[in-house]
């Protein structure tokens, strides 16, 4: 019998989801297929019901329902409650689990390049932003500040996470080795060509890690590169939460080797 995957999420535009999990199944002979779900946020419920009598094995959960969805499920995992949001639903003992996969997909680019930054700077308030602080403590980063536009949601994340805030017109002058970009900015679109940094605060031995993904090269990694930084492209992120989430179904690894020009072909043409 063909397991059935999918994502929620409103709207879904170009996801790429399906075409992660599709070839991951054929890659290792898993009889499964994952489609996409729109779901608006006044269907969640009637979604989730029908999931517990519908044989769906996994769920990719996306904007607007990382936080909402967690009513809805038995178990939400440790890691879950401390960022306040989910992405990943499956079954265990028949019951229904949430967990978090953007916080390993953060992690991982880092630890595979062996990096362990003193300080760090997280740009952003939002929802990314927490996946990023609950990442940066897992690394044990001895300090880090917190910066975004209105200081009163930077104080706030900031008090959740045991993080320093940073405020904005000052974000040039903490001392980061390690600056993470988790707001829009330089987005493909009305956002792009923009930097959430300042250029001239660049320079060798610091790293830009953008989890904005389109365009590849945002104006932030740009200029950080341009400078004699190192960059982290915010397709490592999706690259490996999707890697993490697959494992937790399947028990499998996708290869980030083969998947990562899949991706870069799907997503730039190259």
């Amino acid at each position: 019998m063909t397991r059935l995957y999918g994502i929620i999420g409103h709207p879904l535009g170009h996801t790429l989801s399906p075409l992660v999990h599709n070839w991951g199944f054929a890659r290792f002979g898993i009889e499964a297929r994952y489609e996409a779900w729109p779901t608006p946020p006044d269907e969640l419920p009637a979604f989730m019901a029908r999931l517990r009598e519908t044989p769906i094995q996994g769920l990719s959960v996306t904007i607007p329902h990382k936080t909402a969805v967690m009513d809805f499920v038995d178990v939400v995992t440790d890691l879950g409650r401390e960022v306040g949001a989910v992405n990943t639903l499956f079954w265990r003992g028949g019951a229904l689990h949430a967990d978090n996969t953007d916080v390993a997909g953060f992690c991982r680019p880092l630890v595979v390049r062996g990096i362990a930054p003193e300080a760090a700077l997280l740009l952003g308030c939002g929802g990314a932003a927490r996946a990023v602080a609950a990442g940066l403590r897992r690394l044990q980063v001895p300090r880090i500040g917190v910066t975004g536009r209105s200081m009163e949601k930077a104080g706030a994340l900031a008090r959740e996470f045991g993080l320093e805030p940073v405020a904005w017109e000052d974000r040039a002058d903490f001392p980061a080795a390690l600056v993470v970009n988790a707001t829009p900015i330089g987005m493909a679109g009305r956002h792009e060509g923009v930097s959430a940094y300042p250029a001239a605060a660049w320079e060798p031995g610091r790293l830009a890690y953008d989890l904005v993904y389109n365009p590849y090269e945002t104006r932030f990694l740009a200029d950080a590169a341009r400078a004699g930084a190192g960059v982290v492209p915010g397709l490592e992120m999706f690259l490996y939460q999707a890697v993490e989430q697959f494992c937790l179904w399947t028990g499998r690894v996708l290869p980030d080797d083969e998947l990562r020009p899949l991706l870069m072909e799907a997503l730039y043409g190259r």
